[in-house]
């Protein structure tokens, strides 16, 4: 236990040393961003001395962060844009909030999303250079706004600004993350491990979604659909899709047996593939709209592709079966060093992932995929 816990140290050493070298070459390198930057950091400290002087700060004027009595009948959940991914993740972070409602056995949550400005200076700059500047912007109405739509107990939806947020906050009595204010602004990021993140049901589909992709996909088509989603990102690219491997999978199928549909991934880079994979059935309407895509997942007879946010979705359906394939061993150190900090186990689902939802380990080569495939085809 104790080697454990020096390694542990160790390793929390070697990063914030490496954090330190990556300032200090940012400075050098580009002395405006780094202010930026710096700046970011100082609005929502993510460290141990940027938050000492933000507390110093906040006892020279007028503290917003004092808690009246609140609204005792909802949760909030607060979502800071300056401090957390706009990302697919941010259904994690939904279920966590919807089993802390669960748990007060509150009927709803609210959520609280925090309109920053200049939110590339809190990124790293090559995340910035492969999604671009606009992009994040764009993903607060488009991609967490809707995947927020699939938790029927979401009741309000505020997007404020800093000030009006810490406001707000003082509204309610129950809120995650715990202490946010304006002397301190909190990720809302929780570890994935968390003994109370059991599996049920969460997620919902329109009846209207239901009925588009009945309308697209008609029962009287006895094929069975597999869906393929494809990820193809220019940041962390290891992470990528093997298209040409999924290409050959999909074209050994029988078409009198099943359906294949490709879904692109939601970004520039994703219509860039469309012409690699135009001979196959293509639903790019499931890459801008978030539950026609969950509406695709549960009436597909099994949804395959690489590890990636959009196919969580599908593992927080009740009896809808999906295959991934993990190529976390493929992943550069820290960005692996990353996931298991927040709980992640490589080649393991989450633990409040639907049963019907399983892991793999490898590289989605045409041999790997057709073998889950088989194994698949022989149990159901």
């Amino acid at each position: 236990m104790g080697h454990k816990m020096a390694l542990s140290s160790n390793n929390t050493l070697i990063r914030r040393y490496k954090r330190v070298l990556s300032a200090l070459k940012l400075l050098c390198l580009n002395p405006e961003r780094f202010v930026r930057r710096l700046r970011a950091e100082l609005l929502a400290p993510s460290t141990l001395f940027p938050r000492v002087i933000r507390n110093i700060y906040t006892l020279l004027i007028p503290n917003k962060s004092n808690m009246s009595n609140g609204n005792k009948d909802r949760l909030l959940l607060v979502y800071d844009t300056l401090l957390n991914p706009l990302t697919f993740d941010f259904i994690h972070t939904l279920y966590y909030a919807d089993c802390q409602r669960r748990r007060s056995e509150k009927k709803y949550f609210d959520l609280l999303l925090v309109s920053r400005d200049d939110l590339a200076s809190s990124r790293e700059q090559n995340y910035i250079d492969a999604i671009g500047n606009e992009n994040l912007s764009w993903r607060l109405f488009n991609l967490i706004v809707p995947l927020s739509r699939l938790f029927v107990t979401v009741g309000r939806i505020y997007i404020v600004e800093p000030q009006e947020a810490f406001e707000i906050v003082k509204g309610y009595e129950s809120v995650h993350p715990n202490g946010y204010g304006y002397s301190n602004p909190k990720s809302s990021i929780i570890r994935l491990d968390l003994p109370e993140l059991t599996y049920y049901p969460a997620l919902r589909v329109s009846k209207s979604a239901e009925n588009i992709i009945g309308s697209y996909f008609s029962m009287a088509d006895i094929r069975r659909i597999v869906t393929i989603t494809l990820r193809t990102y220019d940041y962390i690219e290891c992470r990528n899709s093997d298209i040409e491997s999924w290409v050959d999978f999909a074209g050994e199928l029988d078409p009198l047996r099943y359906r294949v549909i490709f879904i692109p991934d939601a970004s520039p880079d994703g219509v860039n593939t469309f012409k690699k994979i135009n001979k196959f059935e293509i639903f790019d309407s499931a890459c801008w709209n978030i539950e026609l895509r969950a509406a695709l997942y549960q009436r597909a007879w099994i949804n395959m592709g690489v590890v990636c946010g959009p196919l969580a979705i599908s593992c927080l359906m009740e009896n809808v079966f999906t295959a991934m394939i993990d190529r976390t061993l493929d992943y550069p150190d820290d960005f692996r060093d990353g996931f298991r900090d927040s709980g992640i186990i490589p080649g393991k689902p989450l633990n409040f992932y639907s049963k019907s939802c399983k892991f793999y380990l490898g590289k989605d080569n045409k041999e790997t995929i057709l073998k889950l495939f088989n194994q698949f085809n022989a149990n159901n």
